[in-house]
């Protein structure tokens, strides 16, 4: 009986093994992986989808910089899947979207709605809810995705970190996630904006090169991935741009906590920058008399003056700080009317503020809110206040 035992006792220890074991024979080695870290999706003329693939060689990730860290495959479908699938057909690894960091899309796809490209990233488990996505403006999704920036980092690992790392540094970028996004697309309480992509290139002759090592055997890379405009949509439809100043306003408008810069020029001849160190902003609405309130609270520092006046007094800074808040109340005014009138979408939140604020007035014109929105009376109630002068005080030069 004790032999039973232990004979018994040997058999389930090496039935364990063996089934351990027999784990390992379904791995994937490293160098049949194909981790793609971006996607371009293109929208043809004729209601295609080119998709382009942007993915890491193994031995990039193995510490090999003796070629370049990626490849890019291409195809095309009459829809973003079938041409996806094409491009896995194409590929000699296991294509894998668990390390995707952004999609890229032309403005034709953007303008004709972004429906698809949610769809298809939302039905995929292996792609991260994390992912940005960005507007190609002026140019391909696949072109953006073949300019070589660094050979450390793909093209696509540069947008991430642009997009994720320096919005905190700047007042001019976004970051709204994909999930983000679908909720606002899936609202009309707010609309979304993304951040839109452009290629720069300093010699329009050299474009050829921008996908190989020549463009950054120099200093200054001829071809540069530079991201100056934010894409407004209405729902999944893009409706237009905003520049760099606009961006930071819409940014301020929201309250979102960043690097803001004010410049004016005091009696057409003095300018005069100030950075913003504290930032708060609240938006009450009465839709009963169509109105809406932006209140927004400033307190900024002097980077720059070349204005002669002594700064070391409380009336001259409160002099100071009028001039500096006249010109953002100016350019708050010129972009809501863009807003309004030329983007005609509310990328304010006015409608969400108006959902919690008014609930029974918001549901009977949520229904119109978007013929609403343009009309309504958005005024600006701004306050700005100067809590230093820098190191040198009162000096001018």
């Amino acid at each position: 009986m004790k032999k039973f035992k232990k004979i018994t006792a040997c058999f389930l220890v090496l039935l364990l093994t063996i089934s351990t074991l027999a784990g390992c024979l379904e791995r994937i080695e490293l160098n049949k992986i194909g981790m793609v870290s971006g996607l371009g999706i293109d929208l043809e003329e004729d209601g295609s989808y080119t998709v382009t693939a942007q993915t890491l060689k193994p031995t990039s990730l193995a510490g090999n910089n003796s070629a370049l860290p990626v490849y890019s495959l291409q195809a095309k479908g009459d829809t973003i899947h079938e041409a996806f699938q094409r491009i896995d057909q194409l590929a000699t690894t296991a294509l894998f979207l668990a390390h995707l960091n952004v999609i890229v899309v032309n403005e034709a796809l953007a303008e004709s709605g972004l429906s698809p490209v949610l769809n298809f990233a939302l039905r995929h488990n292996d792609v991260r809810p994390d992912i940005n996505i960005l507007v190609a403006k002026d140019t391909t999704a696949s072109d953006v995705l073949n300019v070589l920036i660094t050979l450390d980092i793909p093209p696509a690992g540069e947008l991430d970190i642009y997009t994720n790392m320096i919005h905190t540094h700047t007042a001019r970028l976004v970051t709204y996630h994909l999930y983000e996004v679908v909720d606002m697309v899936n609202t009309n309480t707010i609309n979304v904006v993304l951040n839109a992509v452009s290629i720069h290139y300093e010699d329009e002759d050299k474009k050829k090169d921008a996908g190989n090592v020549k463009n950054v055997q120099t200093i200054t890379p001829n071809a540069q991935l530079r991201i100056e405009h934010l894409a407004v949509f209405k729902e999944d439809q893009i409706q237009g741009f905003l520049n760099n100043s606009q961006a930071q306003l819409y940014n301020m408008a929201l309250g979102d906590h960043k690097r803001y810069s004010l410049q004016t020029r005091i009696e057409e001849e003095y300018y005069v920058s100030a950075e913003v160190t504290s930032t708060k902003s609240k938006i009450e609405t009465d839709l009963n008399n169509n109105q809406a309130t932006l209140n927004i609270e400033l307190v900024a520092r002097i980077v720059e003056n070349a204005y002669p006046i002594d700064l070391t007094t409380q009336d001259n800074l409160d002099v100071m700080a009028d001039y500096l808040q006249q010109q953002v109340e100016k350019d708050f005014t010129d972009f809501i009317t863009y807003v309004q009138q030329e983007l005609g979408t509310d990328i304010f939140g006015i409608g969400g503020k108006a959902y919690y604020q008014e609930h029974h007035t918001w549901s009977e014109v949520k229904g119109y809110w978007e013929e609403l929105f343009p009309e309504l009376e958005i005024t600006i109630n701004l306050d700005l206040k100067i809590d230093s002068v820098g190191e040198i005080g009162n000096v001018t030069l």
